[in-house]
């Protein structure tokens, strides 16, 4: 079986500058809730230039220039999942937001409004740019400068923190445990994650889970990884959208996968839970050799990012409690990951698609897996002995309110309306009554 190359992530942003508690301090008394500030209210916060196909349930704030949907591949739909009170909190109470210039195919806004820099109209003639008149130019609401200036302060503050959480291997499988109530950390380099063909997280229910990656780059399809388990009530359930128990949705909404230090991440097709916070880095989902494109089960806070058709940001926002660090220490040299002493899980009916095998076309409808269970180590779900677990499988692609057409169509458009989507193979093209953003 060809395993590995893991899981990245993130978080880390307060509005607000942080006091700190002491870095040796690996289960402070005191820790702050919203730890992102104004980036924990995005699903996509990106400083620099983003490219998107496919779709973000959440709020996306870009700082340089946002190229979203492309004629012949995807449009791309903003905030189907934000509630008012979501909305009520964004600044200027924009659900899209465009430092530099927006160039649009297909662009819809299910909820909330936009505001960018320039509008182009990106559709060469196929469908139309954005839906509505959604999208007024302007000057962002959002300081990226300063927003990333303390990102990066924080993201290297948290990878002070002293580890309380252990890391083990069993061949491919990683394994992450913590214990504590409240706060979990975890330190691995780069390269030993890239080494994990399946990871397997256990920590209690309610409390929130630091993962620091050190290393200056991560690559999930390395080996590849195959996907992300998360351990509640018994058994490791594999993360995939929206279908989970609601402590496996606490534990992943109190995620965060920390690179302070990385210039690159590279994502691959299996579902990713938690946040990523790489301030310094190319985030990429999905890429050359056809793999991809896999969604983001939480947040991405990243100096660029760009994607493959059909990779999806889901709204499933940071909600954990970070340390609070007065005197940053220096970042925690990660130890190897030690052997387990017990047998783990190993995959026995599926594989991972090899590299450079080629994605489904977006808008292709894809069996759905339902989440692999395998018990804990060297047990089956209902807690028997036995010497194998079913397969890690590459991540489903679920769609909640997202179609894998790339788009969803807004509401409340007037006039007369016709809609085709064809994405990945073929094209999306929307033709509507536009109107064009001023």
């Amino acid at each position: 079986m060809r395993t590995t190359a893991a899981v990245a992530a993130v978080l880390a942003v307060t509005g607000a500058a942080l006091t700190w508690a002491p870095a040796a301090s690996a289960t402070p008394a005191e820790c702050v809730t919203q730890p992102l500030g104004t980036a924990g209210l995005y699903a996509e916060f990106i400083e620099k230039d983003s490219v998107r196909h496919a779709d973000s349930e959440g709020a996306v704030a870009v700082g340089g220039d946002a190229t979203l949907g492309e004629p012949g591949l995807s449009g791309f739909s903003v905030g189907s999942k934000l509630s008012d009170a979501d909305l009520a909190k964004l600044p200027g109470g924009h659900s899209l937001v465009v430092g530099g210039t927006l160039k649009a195919n297909g662009v819809v806004l299910v909820k909330g409004s936009g505001v960018a820099g320039k509008v182009v109209d990106n559709s060469r003639g196929g469908g139309f740019d954005v839906d509505g008149d959604k999208v007024a130019t302007g000057p962002s609401p959002i300081d990226f400068g300063k927003e990333f200036t303390e990102l990066r302060k924080r993201s290297t503050a948290w990878a002070g923190v002293q580890p309380n959480g252990e890391a083990a291997v069993d061949g491919r499988s990683l394994y992450l445990t913590g214990t504590d109530a409240k706060l979990n950390v975890f330190a691995l380099s780069s390269a030993d994650l890239e080494k994990a063909g399946e990871i397997y997280l256990k920590v209690p229910v309610g409390s929130s889970t630091l993962v620091n990656v050190i290393g200056t780059s991560y690559d999930m399809q390395a080996k590849p990884t195959s996907g992300v388990w998360i351990s509640e009530g018994g058994a490791y359930v594999q993360d995939d959208y929206d279908q989970h128990t609601d402590g496996h949705k606490s534990i992943r909404s109190k995620l965060l996968w920390n690179f302070p230090q990385a210039e690159t991440v590279k994502k691959n097709y299996a579902a990713w839970p938690g946040a990523i916070l790489a301030p310094n880095a190319a985030v990429s989902m999905g890429g050359k050799g056809g793999y991809g494109p896999g969604h983001i089960n939480g947040s991405v806070i990243a100096e660029s990012l760009d994607t493959v058709p059909g990779a999806e940001t889901h709204q499933m926002n940071f909600t954990g409690c970070l340390p609070e660090v007065t005197t940053p220490g220096p970042v925690v040299t990660p130890g190897t990951p030690k052997p387990t002493d017990t047998p783990a899980p190993k995959p026995s009916v599926t594989t991972p698609a090899p590299e450079g095998t080629p994605t489904a076309p977006e808008g292709t409808e894809t069996p759905s897996a339902s989440p692999s269970t395998p018990g804990a180590p060297g047990e089956t779900p209902d807690g028997t002995p036995s010497g194998t677990a079913p397969a890690p499988a590459p991540s489903a692609t679920p769609e909640g309110d997202l179609a894998t057409t790339g788009s969803a169509i807004g509401p409340g458009v007037i006039g007369a309306a016709v809609a085709a989507v064809v994405v990945g193979g073929g094209f999306l093209a929307f033709a509507k009554r536009r109107r064009r953003t001023s």
